[in-house]
């Protein structure tokens, strides 16, 4: 049976995943016995071309909420009309794939597998108030308070099992127009389901893991030399990201300083604030 990749994206986000995410990917990671499927929520006709140009899947979706909340109802929508083993859910505006990452699909099968963060970033207390039932915010927060939190931007997990937490998830959310609901839910069902931790270099969040890395000719390293396999350059908004001219090639890449250690400054503030809660 085939394994997934899926990933959702709009017309702001597009020319990075067509020069970017796309180029990495097919670089990189072996993708024999492995579908590419693009959640499309409103690409120009010249992207949208230049997309299925390259064998992969578009689906066209309504964008009746924000994308970070519907893309889950969606690709469980998707997941229950064409059967798949395992499904890789993948950013597609902000990452970028510097090695091969398909033996993934063939480790711990039964349960979904994620990165934690390292520093503390607030989703839960920002996230849980007006976004959720007044009635289940804080049964919510005091399952997830003391639980490592996991990234929704590199999720792996058994396809049928997907659908399942996707669907719970939509359920869950009240307030879907929200950025952010999606991280808390997510957290929610993974760790009633059951989920694996993996190495951080498989979702390398910038700003969030505790030890440093190195840009050699537009490409990511760990301190110890090791090639970073997919390199997360997240944040809400283009001005929150550490590093600039982010893509995939040797011109690409700069830290942004200011940014990259502001911002790790503020979570080591917040993560010192909350050992005394």
């Amino acid at each position: 049976m085939k394994n997934v990749i899926i990933t959702s994206v709009d017309s702001h986000y597009g020319d990075f995943l067509i020069n970017h995410w796309l180029k990495s990917l097919n670089a990189n990671v072996n993708l024999k016995n492995v579908d590419i499927v693009i959640l499309d929520y409103g690409l120009n006709n010249i992207q949208l071309t230049k997309i299925e140009e390259q064998n992969v899947i578009v689906i066209s979706c309504n964008k009746s909420g924000h994308i970070v909340n519907t893309r889950f109802i969606d690709t469980a929508c998707f997941l229950e009309k064409k059967k798949y083993d395992q499904i890789l859910f993948v950013d597609g505006g902000d990452i970028i794939f510097q090695d091969n990452i398909s033996f993934l699909f063939e480790q711990d099968k039964n349960i979904f597998r994620a990165v934690k963060l390292d520093m503390e970033v607030l989703f839960y207390e920002i996230f849980i108030p007006f976004n959720f039932e007044k009635a289940r915010r804080k049964e919510i927060y005091l399952f997830l308070k003391s639980k490592p939190v996991l990234n929704a931007g590199f999720i792996l997990g058994p396809s049928d099992k997907f659908i399942q937490i996707s669907k719970r998830m939509n359920d869950l959310i009240i307030n879907k127009k929200a950025y952010g609901p999606d991280q808390v839910a997510l957290n929610y069902f993974l760790h009633k389901e059951g989920v694996k931790i993996i190495d951080k270099k498989y979702n390398f969040m910038i700003t969030t893991v505790k030890e440093g890395f190195d840009i050699r000719d537009g490409v990511f390293y760990l301190k110890n030399g090791e090639k970073i396999a997919v390199v997360h350059n997240a944040g809400h908004n283009r001005f929150l990201r550490p590093i600039n001219n982010f893509g995939y090639g040797k011109d690409f890449n700069q830290l942004n300083f200011y940014i990259y250690h502001l911002r790790r400054s503020f979570f080591r503030f917040i993560g010192f604030i909350k050992t005394f809660f």
